[in-house]
């Protein structure tokens, strides 16, 4: 009955790869960061997990260390935005966790993402933006 259920939990998890979604739901965005102040190494996706959106970076990720570096979700195409300007109108996601490796994190419930064009990563503290992605 064992090998029967691990078969089991291998063909479900075969078919979410096959259909486009990950154990952890459907992708929704996905890319790599552009550096604007500082590097920003690894992948990031925006998931939707449950009817819940969730911003997930991957163990590759790696920046410089640097207090209180938050992710946001701006209205504002990457291009436009700069460090003077990043929270204008933009949704505070979360405060990073680590500097590097994977993270996870809950965007707030009832954010429209049609609504933003661009993740980016700041240090709020000293108004300095580190880079981000269109979305």
């Amino acid at each position: 009955m064992k090998t029967i259920q691990r078969y089991g939990a291998l063909i479900l998890a075969l078919g979410l790869v096959a259909t486009g979604l990950s154990a952890a739901g459907s992708v929704l965005h996905q890319g790599t960061w552009t550096t604007k102040g500082f590097a920003i190494e690894g992948q990031w996706k925006i998931v939707d997990d449950g009817g819940k959106r969730f911003v997930e970076l991957d163990e590759g990720f790696r920046t410089k260390n640097a207090p209180d570096l938050k992710i946001f979700l701006s209205p504002k195409p990457l291009d436009q935005i700069t460090s003077a300007n990043a929270t204008q109108q933009a949704v505070l996601v979360a405060e990073l966790t680590s500097h590097r490796g994977a993270q996870r994190f809950a965007i707030p419930a009832g954010t429209d993402l049609s609504q933003f064009r661009s993740l980016i990563i700041l240090c709020e503290k000293y108004s300095k933006l580190w880079g981000g992605a269109a979305l």
